[in-house]
């Protein structure tokens, strides 16, 4: 009886290809990195008494961080409607089946594709650098992956629209405004809420990362522990953001759910 290889010969040197390659490059990457695993692990037995003192909550400053905590939301949201009326007008224009000219569509898609391919950091501390500190740079700073990641999403929803719907709508004698209203809205609503509620998580995550570089909100409260060594501040801000992500979470599922 003729045994079958559940691996084939190919398989094998392809998969340990893999394997030699990857090895090489850890190598080479820790080599250029210089990493000192000797003082790692000659530190790692301090581990225990650096837990121990994360496990004690310090909630002294509790109305200062729930206060930070709301304005880190209230950036997240303020940046997420702004930027929602500027994505859907710039994606109305940008939609290639309902674009006044092809040309705009073309130049639309280009500029949102720079926007996405830079970071929300590297945004944020732009604005930081020309506006100074503060939630207006916050705010301002998270617009920019928010209207990118929006603009591109509704482009997407709306280009998915029935050619047949469009072209009814136009052969009735509708002007460009009429077919926005009347045939792209009632078609694209749920998915846009839907883009609207998975894009406000990413804000209220990015503004508690942002606020660290001077964004404010809680985010500037963690820094400020983590350089004083304030163990049970940290965690007790940390806590609080995990039960806000959490919700925020528990409450896009739903949302998604009920769309």
């Amino acid at each position: 009886m003729n045994r079958i290889p559940l691996v084939k010969p190919k398989d094998k040197i392809r998969n340990l290809v893999i394997w030699v390659v990857a090895i090489l490059l850890f190598g080479i990457s820790a080599s250029l990195l210089d990493l000192d695993m000797g003082t790692f692990l000659s530190r790692l037995g301090q581990s225990g008494e650096v837990i121990r003192h994360f496990l004690t909550l310090d909630i002294s400053d509790i109305g200062t961080i729930l206060s930070e905590l709301v304005l880190s939301l209230s950036m997240a949201v303020a940046s997420l409607i702004l930027g929602a009326i500027l994505s859907f007008t710039v994606a109305c224009v940008g939609a290639d089946n309902i674009a006044p000219a092809h040309f705009l569509s073309v130049g639309i898609k280009a500029v949102i594709s720079i926007i996405r391919a830079i970071p929300a950091l590297v945004w944020i501390l732009m604005i930081v650098a020309s506006l100074g500190f503060g939630p207006l740079s916050g705010v301002i700073g998270m617009m920019f992956p928010t209207v990118g990641y929006l603009t591109k999403s509704f482009i997407s929803s709306i280009e998915e629209i029935p050619v047949q719907v469009i072209e009814t709508m136009r052969s009735t004698g509708a002007n460009w405004f009429q077919l926005i209203q009347e045939g792209i809205l009632p078609n694209v609503s749920k998915s846009f809420l839907n883009w609207l509620a998975i894009r406000l998580e990413g804000n209220v995550a990015e503004s508690i990362s942002l606020g660290m570089v001077g964004a404010g909100g809680i985010g500037t409260l963690l820094t400020r522990a983590i350089g004083g060594y304030q163990y049970g501040k940290i965690t007790f801000i940390f806590l609080v953001i995990f039960g806000t992500m959490f919700t925020i979470e528990m409450l896009v599922t739903r949302v998604k759910r009920a769309i």
